[in-house]
């Protein structure tokens, strides 16, 4: 119990660096990090305590209130072009592995209909009913299809 209460208490105190280390580091979208995206700055780091920063004139709290927003404007712009592209890039790597499935009238098909039964867990229910014979196409991803067991139609 007594090493227990030791990995609790050690990592209770490593949660801060933890924190920091992850508020600081760069996003692989953004190319900023958390802070920059809150705050409109770099957060300062117990490096730029030790050997200090080069220090930044001062000025006015209006000027400092309209440099802020400026810097924050354009961190959100930036990140807003950064997650467009790689949302584009994402899609690309999607749509060259997806597989499109293109019916005709007649193919034997199997439908995915998986409706909930009592009684029974989820892992061992069956998701698809059929064989069912494709009757008509009404558009790209939408077919209706008669049962080849019964005479009973399918959308």
């Amino acid at each position: 119990m007594h090493k227990i209460c030791l990995k609790i208490i050690s990592s209770v105190t490593h949660l801060p660096l933890f924190l920091l280390a992850y508020r600081s580091a760069e996003h692989e979208v953004t190319g900023l990090t958390p802070a920059e995206m809150l705050f409109g700055r770099t957060l300062r780091l117990p490096c730029d305590i030790l050997f200090g920063r080069p220090s930044e004139t001062p000025s006015s709290p209006n000027e400092d209130m309209e440099n802020l927003e400026a810097r924050l404007g354009s961190v959100h712009a930036f990140a807003r072009e950064r997650f467009k592209l790689a949302s584009e890039r994402m899609k690309t790597r999607y749509d060259s592995r997806a597989t499109y499935h293109y019916f005709k009238e007649g193919d034997i098909v199997w439908m995915y209909n998986p409706k909930r039964r009592r009684g029974l867990s989820p892992k061992l229910q069956q998701n698809c009913e059929g064989p069912y014979t494709v009757v008509k196409k009404l558009n790209d991803v939408v077919y209706r299809g008669r049962s080849t067991l019964s005479q009973k139609s399918s959308i």
